[in-house]
């Protein structure tokens, strides 16, 4: 009975919280983020939509609009993991809640569970929109080796979600967890590559965004999308990045 109760909770926590984030302007806008730079990148910047071409047949038919593809889906989710779902826990501490819910039955905890799940749905649906762009509106190809990049995709959403965990644990508002994540958030962007992709950056800038989050998830999607192969090194970072990010939120987070 005790774990029926508590599920029923967890459920209707989940609900609010998604009516919540409905009704909320700019949670949705920065899930839509990514695929309006994807737009932008393709039909404002010149020369995106051509070939490349060179001597490599496989890379010649390649646009740099195609290259934009993976980073565009990273950014869709550090957009959710670090600037919605900070913002909406620094707004429960600022208002009370966390420290209320946390002398009840239901437990402050449960909104954090219900954070994550309201949080991987919009991620999913900022994914959906952003992948539907890029078929129709640019006629990007799918990946080819689909299981590689959607191993990819989780590996990065858990990585991200604990670095947004770090930005919650310490934000006082909503106000400042939004400003903190904004910054990440634009420092993310560029080792991800939104700004230039990840195989026509100079080398040495390539490597370093490598070890980050956001980089390595994108260099995990574009093998995984361009090549069908990925190495192992992406995705031992993202595993470092979301084992340390976890474990500092656990060790900092305030619930007042």
């Amino acid at each position: 009975m005790r774990g029926r109760c508590e599920m029923r909770a967890t459920v209707a926590l989940t609900r609010v919280e998604t009516l919540l984030f409905l009704r909320n302007p700019t949670s949705i806008f920065m899930a839509m983020l990514p695929a309006l730079l994807l737009l932008l990148q393709a039909y404002v910047i010149p020369g995106t939509m051509n070939p490349i071409g060179g001597p490599d047949p496989n890379a010649a038919a390649l646009r740099p609009i195609d290259f934009f593809v993976p980073v565009a889906v990273t950014v869709a989710i550090a957009s959710v993991a670090i600037t919605n779902y900070p913002s909406s826990v620094g707004s429960y501490r600022e208002t009370g809640i966390l420290r209320r819910l946390g002398v009840t039955p239901v437990g402050a905890h449960r909104v954090l569970l219900a954070q994550w799940v309201v949080s991987c749905m919009s991620l999913a649906a900022a994914l959906l929109l952003t992948m539907t762009i890029a078929w129709l509106a640019i006629g990007a190809s799918a990946p080819s080796n689909a299981t590689i990049a959607a191993v990819a995709v989780i590996f990065g959403t858990i990585a991200m979600m604990s670095l947004g965990s770090v930005l919650a644990a310490i934000a006082p508002n909503a106000h400042a967890a939004y400003g903190l994540g904004l910054i990440v958030f634009m420092a993310t962007m560029f080792t991800a590559g939104m700004w230039t992709p990840g195989p026509l950056m100079p080398e040495t800038i390539r490597i370093i965004s490598g070890f980050t989050p956001m980089g390595a998830m994108t260099q995990a999607l574009t093998d995984a999308w361009y090549a069908g192969t990925v190495s192992l090194v992406p995705f031992i970072v993202m595993t470092a990045w979301a084992l340390l990010a976890s474990a500092l939120a656990v060790k900092i987070f305030r619930w007042v």
